[in-house]
């Protein structure tokens, strides 16, 4: 690899590449530290199966509620929670 630039070392400085913004590292560290999360593997795993349980609860709120399959799966989903 050839030897870095003046301002290609000035431009790397500036950048993070552990943390992007779109990521947000902070919130990830609070979550992780309120759940007793321990691997940064492991919330990205709670958050998917969070984010798929929203939008299974969404799914079934659109829905009559006097429809028999949406009871049977809301009574599904709180016996799994």
């Amino acid at each position: 690899m050839r030897k870095l630039k003046f301002h290609e070392k000035k431009l790397l400085k500036k950048v993070n590449f552990l943390e992007w913004k779109r990521e947000g590292g902070h919130r990830e560290a609070h979550v992780m530290h309120r759940y007793h999360v321990t691997g940064r593997d492991d919330y990205k795993k709670y958050s998917s199966l969070c984010r798929m349980a929203q939008k299974l609860v969404n799914i079934l709120k659109q829905m009559d509620p006097r429809d028999p399959y949406r009871i049977q799966m809301t009574d599904a989903l709180l016996e799994k929670l």
